[in-house]
C-alpha cells in the first residue's frame, strides 16, 4: 500500500470515528412513522454567498448582521418557526463581530428555533476540489458545531453549487451523513430530476437520502399548504408509489443571507394550525428531520439514481473556465499530499 494510500486510509478512519463518537442527537422527540403520518417538511432557510459581488467586510457589517437580527424577530412572533444556517466560518465571523448576539443565536439553537445545518465550513465547491478537500470541510465544519453548540447536522445541504459529482454520496456518507438536499436541478440539469425523494448512490455502493426538487430557496409560503394541491400531490405519490408519506420544501431568501419574509412564515404557521384538521401535517422543520425520519426499510424502497448531475444551462462553463486557477488549486492538493507522505 502507497503512503498516500496509507495516508487516506487513516484520514477516512479517523474521520468515521469522530463523527460516530461525536455525534450527538440534535432531536429528541419520536420520529414519525411516514408509512402512516402525511408530512410535508418545510425548511426555512437563509442562503448566503460568502463573498460573491461583494468583499468580506460587506458580509460582516449588513449580511451576517442581518441573518441574526432577522430571524431574531421572526423567533418572537412565531413560535413554530424554525430556521436553517449553514456553514460553520459564517458562525466564526457572528462570534468575532456580535459576541453578544451570538450568545443569543446560541440560546435559540438550544431551543431548537435556529438550527445549524449543512455540516461544513461553508456550502463548498464540489466539483473541482479534491474528495479530502471536501472531507475536510465537513471535519473542520462538524468539529465546530459540535463544540459550540453539543451536536452537529446529518445533512449535507448545497441549493446553490454549480454541478455534483458521482462520488459525492460516497463521500458524504463515509462522513457520516444521512442526507443531501439541493433545488440546482431544477435550473437544468443534463439528467433531469430523477425523484424528488429518492437515494442517491455512490461508485463504492455507499449512499444518502436526497431532496432534489425542494422548490426554490428564496421561494414564498403564499397560502395554507394544506391546501396546495402541488403539494400534496407529491407528498401523495411518494406514499402511494415508494411507502414514504413525505416530501421536502425549501422557503426562504437567498445570496445575502437574511431570512423569510415574515408573510411566508405568517403562512406557515396558519398551515401548521390547519394541519390539525387536515390528512396532510406541515411541519416546520430541520433540515436532517426528514432524513433521519426514513428508517433504514423504508429507504430500501425509494427510487435510487448512480451517476454525476452536471448542469446545462446555469453555470455550465464554470466547470471549464478559468482554467489556470483550477490548475494551481489541483497542485497545491498535490503539495498538501506530499507534506504529509
Amino acid at each position: 500500500m502507497s503512503k498516500k494510500s496509507i495516508s487516506l486510509f487513516f484520514i477516512f478512519t479517523f474521520l468515521a470515528t469522530f463523527l460516530f463518537f461525536g455525534s450527538l442527537p440534535s432531536r429528541a422527540q419520536s420520529r414519525p412513522d411516514l408509512s402512516k403520518e402525511k408530512i410535508l417538511f418545510t425548511v426555512g432557510y437563509a442562503h448566503l454567498d460568502t463573498q460573491w459581488r461583494w468583499d468580506y467586510q460587506k458580509t460582516i457589517k449588513e449580511y451576517i448582521w442581518n441573518t441574526m437580527a432577522d430571524n431574531f424577530g421572526l423567533f418572537e412572533k412565531y413560535p413554530d418557526y424554525i430556521f436553517n444556517f449553514s456553514g460553520a466560518n459564517r458562525y466564526r465571523m457572528m462570534a468575532e463581530y456580535y459576541p453578544r448576539e451570538y450568545e443569543k443565536v446560541k440560546e435559540y439553537v438550544a431551543k431548537g428555533r435556529w438550527f445549524p445545518a449543512g455540516s461544513s465550513m461553508e456550502e463548498n465547491d464540489v466539483m473541482s476540489p479534491s474528495f479530502e478537500s471536501i472531507i475536510r470541510q465537513i471535519l473542520y465544519g462538524t468539529n465546530y458545531f459540535r463544540k459550540e453548540f453539543g451536536f452537529s447536522s446529518k445533512e449535507y445541504i448545497l441549493p446553490d453549487c454549480f454541478g455534483f459529482p458521482a462520488s459525492l454520496p460516497t463521500i458524504l456518507s463515509h462522513c457520516g451523513l444521512k442526507g443531501f438536499s439541493t433545488q440546482k436541478l431544477s435550473w437544468g440539469s443534463a439528467v433531469g430530476i430523477p425523484f424528488n425523494i429518492g437515494v442517491w448512490i455512490g461508485p463504492d455502493g455507499q449512499s444518502v437520502i436526497a431532496a432534489l426538487n425542494p422548490g426554490d430557496y428564496s421561494g414564498r409560503i403564499t397560502g395554507d399548504l394544506t391546501q396546495n394541491e402541488t403539494w400534496i400531490r407529491r407528498v401523495m405519490e411518494n406514499g402511494q408509489k415508494y411507502g414514504v408519506y413525505a416530501d421536502y420544501m425549501y422557503y426562504g431568501t437567498g445570496d445575502v443571507g437574511g431570512a423569510p419574509d415574515d408573510y411566508s412564515v405568517r403562512n406557515l404557521e396558519k398551515s401548521i394550525d390547519s394541519s390539525k384538521k387536515s390528512e396532510i401535517k406541515v411541519v416546520s422543520s430541520r433540515a436532517e428531520d426528514l432524513f433521519l425520519d426514513i428508517t433504514a426499510e423504508q429507504k430500501q424502497k425509494l427510487p435510487s439514481y448512480r451517476g454525476e448531475f452536471l448542469l446545462t444551462n446555469h453555470s455550465a462553463g464554470s466547470i471549464t473556465s478559468e482554467a489556470a486557477m483550477k490548475r494551481w488549486n489541483r497542485k497545491n492538493e498535490f503539495l498538501g499530499y506530499k507534506s504529509e507522505a
